[in-house]
């Protein structure tokens, strides 16, 4: 988010954050989510999946789920806890909770930007055999990857930044 508004004097006015709460995330991550959006002045659309017809709702910091109800819909949906073999928590809670927003503003495709670094090579691979996750209208990019980003350069970042995650690297 940074190099993209680094890059380009700013958020795009096409563009659009979001961060998907499963309602598990560290109090510490959403208080991270929260400051980057008031320490860099962009607006960041909070969503939770919710088990209902629209698949989501927004919510944001004050209102955001921390005793893992959206995890709890899903659960309840499935039948089932995810597993090392039904591994449904990143797609279901996240991804697709963020894809029905966007569908539901009436996009029908969009890149999106996934954080991961040059030395996450498990994670790395598996976004570049499948740029579009599968989704038609979705082309994902890895822009940290590309640019030999790694968890070095990311420590040095944030050790100049006001505000960091607080959680251990």
């Amino acid at each position: 988010l940074w190099r993209v508004l680094r890059s380009n004097g700013g958020l795009p006015k096409e563009a659009i954050v979001c961060f998907a709460n499963t309602g598990k995330e560290m109090e510490e991550t959403l208080r991270f989510v929260r400051d980057c959006g008031n320490e860099w002045g962009v607006p960041i659309t909070w969503l939770e999946y919710r088990n209902d017809e629209i698949g989501y709702t927004v919510v944001d910091f004050d209102s955001a789920s921390r005793n893992g109800e959206p995890f709890e819909a899903i659960i309840r949906k499935r039948g089932y806890p995810p597993n090392p073999v039904a591994r449904f928590c990143t797609v279901e809670l996240k991804i697709q909770t963020m894809h029905k927003y966007l569908r539901e503003l009436g996009w029908d495709e969009w890149d999106e930007m996934v954080g991961i670094r040059a030395d996450e090579q498990r994670r790395l691979v598996k976004v570049r055999a499948n740029p579009s996750g599968g989704k038609r209208g979705v082309e994902r990019s890895v822009p940290l990857a590309d640019a030999g980003i790694t968890v070095m350069d990311v420590s040095a970042f944030w050790r100049s930044q006001p505000f960091d995650l607080e959680l251990p690297n």
